[in-house]
């Protein structure tokens, strides 16, 4: 088994339910509607096997350090936690088609995802749905866009605004917490390629104090997707207001899983 510190505070992570309760606690309610529209979509039947997948795909990524691949069954270390259930769907799964190479474990999800690539009808219904989230959300937040410039290193004063504001130390274009527990939680920016596309230029990286070779890194939204699902909303981005909540949202949850492993370090709020 890989022998790593941050696996071993990893391991204490308290799941997906209590982490979306206290996400929810600070007004971020998106990825409780998407679940809930899954649910919608699949049928109230099928709620509890739904969140039951949910949770062991959360769990599985919190400790593997994102290094794991739970639809395909495929773990790029030896994993702390290996879920039989998920074992059990995979070995149970008989709805694989092209050109869908990684499909979801659970059939209806699946379903979801053919008809939202096939019926552009229903694809615009999604997207309006989708859309009238994050107005509200961004209204009820009070979401300012004022000083966004459509330009990847004008995200630099957003993050540095939000993360200050969460408690997070500046450091060479880095914000970080560290915690009792010794690991750190660090959001820095990757800035380069194309400077007027945007893209999603945040990079969270969970690891231990005495060995930062070894992180979770988490780039695009598909790590906190896998984590708290319906999270990847934030990172549907149409107009300034999205963005900036995107950024908010995402280093929020950040920080909301931070504060489930304990409390900073005196000194490194």
């Amino acid at each position: 088994m890989d022998d790593h510190p941050i696996l071993e505070v990893l391991a204490s992570w308290p799941g997906r339910v209590s982490t979306q309760l206290a996400f929810e606690a600070r007004g971020f309610s998106i990825p409780r509607a998407r679940q809930d529209r899954m649910i919608d979509f699949c049928g109230e039947h099928q709620a509890n096997l739904l969140h039951r997948y949910w949770d062991e795909v959360a769990l599985e990524t919190m400790q593997s350090a994102g290094k794991v691949s739970s639809d395909l069954r495929v773990f790029r270390i030896e994993p702390k936690y290996r879920s039989a259930f998920l074992d059990g769907l995979f070995a149970a799964r008989d709805f694989v088609e092209l050109p869908y190479r990684n499909p979801p474990l659970v059939k209806c999800l699946f379903d979801y995802m053919k008809r939202n690539n096939s019926d552009a009808e229903f694809r615009d219904g999604e997207m309006a749905f989708i859309r009238e989230l994050q107005k509200r959300e961004g209204e009820r937040l009070r979401i300012q866009t004022t000083g966004w410039t459509g330009k990847k290193r004008g995200v630099v004063p957003f993050v540095g605004q939000f993360c200050t504001a969460l408690g997070f130390a500046h450091r060479r274009n880095r914000w970080q917490k560290k915690l009792d527990c010794h690991a750190v939680f660090e959001v820095s920016l990757d800035l380069g390629g194309d400077p007027q596309r945007i893209g999603s230029p945040l990079i969270f990286r969970i690891f231990h104090e005495d060995d930062p070779e070894f992180a979770f890194e988490m780039t695009g939204n598909a790590p906190f997707e896998h984590l708290i699902y319906g999270s990847w909303l934030y990172s549907a981005c149409a107009i300034p207001s999205d963005h900036v909540l995107g950024i908010r949202a995402y280093i929020e949850l950040f920080d909301v899983i931070a504060a489930s492993f304990g409390e900073p370090q005196q000194g490194s709020r």
